[in-house]
Formats: C-alpha cells, structure tokens, sequence
C-alpha cells in the first residue's frame, strides 16, 4: 500500500487535470476500466475521489505506474489534451426518468467528499457488487453513465451491472 505523498489539495488538483483531459459521452457505455492516467484496461485499480472542478466521480489509477507517480507528483499530464465540456448542453443528449435521476442524486449524495485511496475490483454503484469479468476479453465490464447533476454543473460518473443498469432503465 503506498503512503500518499501528495496534499489533498495537490491530489484534487491532479485528478482534476486529469479527468479535463477525458472526452465524456453523454450515452451509457458498457466497456472495461481503464486507468484515468495511461488508459491501460485494468481489472482492479487505486480508487480516488475527485470532488472539485465541477465533477464529483471515482477517478482510478493502476498499480503498476501511474499510482506511484500519482502519488510522487510525477505523474506526466498532458494538458494540451485538455477538453472543455459546454455544461449547458451536456446531458440534453440522453434524457434519464426522473426515477433514474433521483437515485442517481441519492447515489452521488453518498459518495464522500474525501476518502483515503484505495486499491480495489470495480464496483456497481447500485448494488456495491463487484462488477462482472466478461468470459470473452476477461476485462471486468459495466455500464459507464455521466450524468449532470440537479445544481446544472457538476458531472458525475457512475458504474453499473447490466442487471442494476437495466432496472433503472439506463
């Protein structure tokens, strides 16, 4: 287990940097995890918390390079990748029931605003289940949902069971 070296200001500020380097979509995915730093599909990860900038979702590094250097500040970012996100717009495009929605408030609403890191297997946000590995690639899958929040500026990722997906008609 590494001993974060990193402030918690200095941790947001990188997770945050990172995450602007993403291209969200809108439309539910359902695909494997990869590590928010060098992409790399993983099945477990280090899990962060980022609660700034306007998001509020796990942010996940891998064991093998990018949490050490996470962790020393080494970790290289490429800001020129940089994306901004019209939060306007954001979240027109694939319309939740209110139910959805509601649960999604509930879900993210418990989330802590900090949590020391932890190295772990991807969860389902509905049930806390770890998620399945598919038989075929052996990568363990979920539905990823980016949603905006009731305040029309904070994103938040979520992670889903097909089963949980389906029954909140995601």
């Amino acid at each position: 287990m590494y001993t974060p070296v990193v402030t918690i200001e200095e941790e947001q500020r990188l997770l945050l940097q990172i995450v602007q380097t993403w291209r969200l979509t809108e439309k539910p995915e359902y695909r494997g995890f990869r590590c928010a730093s060098c992409q790399q599909y993983r099945n477990e990860a280090w899990c962060h918390w980022l609660n700034s900038g306007g998001y509020k979702l796990p942010v996940h590094m891998c064991n093998d390079t990018c949490e050490p250097a996470f962790q020393d500040s080494s970790i290289q970012i490429d800001l020129k990748k940089r994306l901004t996100v019209d939060r306007k717009a954001f979240g027109n495009l694939y319309i939740y029931s209110p139910d959805t929605i509601k649960r999604f408030g509930e879900i993210v609403k418990s989330w802590p605003v900090h949590k020391k890191s932890e190295f772990k297997a991807f969860t389902c946000d509905e049930c806390n289940k770890v998620l399945d590995v598919d038989n075929e690639d052996g990568l363990r899958k979920g539905y990823h949902v980016w949603w905006k929040m009731d305040d029309g500026k904070t994103l938040a990722e979520l992670h889903y069971h097909k089963q949980c997906a389906a029954r909140l008609g995601i």
